[in-house]
């Protein structure tokens, strides 16, 4: 048992930098770590709301009062902080990739940007999980905050691979666009 409690935090903190290495990767791939961050011109654009759902759930984090968390939550909360951020800024990325790429393009990646939203939904949702189980006392100890220490590495992995797609389909429109032909692989 004791050595499941010290392995936790440990695959807990691997996840976390797969997802941040990942992101890095996929951001020195396309170029958009160095991009401009442009905004899009409709507040209801599916990339703003995802990055205000990744604010709300960085908001949430922010709640949970730090005295009350176990050791290995209280251990996990900051490197979950730097993720959220590190997601908004790559996904600000993103939206500033989309903005320059044709609007044909840009509507075929409709469905790779819902998988972003609904990936930074999912970790707006484990966020707002955690504050709940805190508030009721579930995170006193490894064993009670195992469930929401899994739910909430499920939406960080959902959002990584979710960000990688958005970040390969973006590339690839990009390519094509640079050659001057209709992107195959957008409807």
């Amino acid at each position: 048992m004791s050595s499941t409690a010290r392995t936790a935090p440990h695959a807990r903190r691997w996840g976390a930098g797969v997802v941040l290495a990942g992101a890095a990767v996929v951001a020195a791939i396309t170029g958009v770590a160095s991009a401009p961050i442009a905004r899009a011109d409709t507040p209801e654009s599916v990339l703003d709301q995802a990055i205000q759902d990744l604010a709300q759930a960085d908001q949430v984090f922010e709640q949970a009062p730090q005295a009350s968390l176990d050791a290995h939550q209280l251990a996990a909360l900051i490197p979950e902080e730097n993720l959220i951020t590190t997601t908004q800024s790559f996904t600000s990325g993103l939206e500033a990739v989309q903005i320059g790429l044709p609007a044909a393009d840009q509507a075929g990646l409709a469905d790779v940007d819902l998988g972003l939203l609904n990936a930074d939904q999912g970790v707006l949702d484990a966020a707002q999980g955690f504050l709940a189980a805190d508030q009721a006392g579930d995170l006193t100890s490894f064993a009670s905050g195992l469930p929401t220490d899994l739910a909430t590495l499920d939406a960080d992995l959902g959002a990584a691979g979710a960000a990688v797609d958005v970040a390969l389909v973006d590339l690839g429109a990009e390519f094509f666009n640079a050659i001057g032909v209709p992107d195959i692989f957008l409807p």
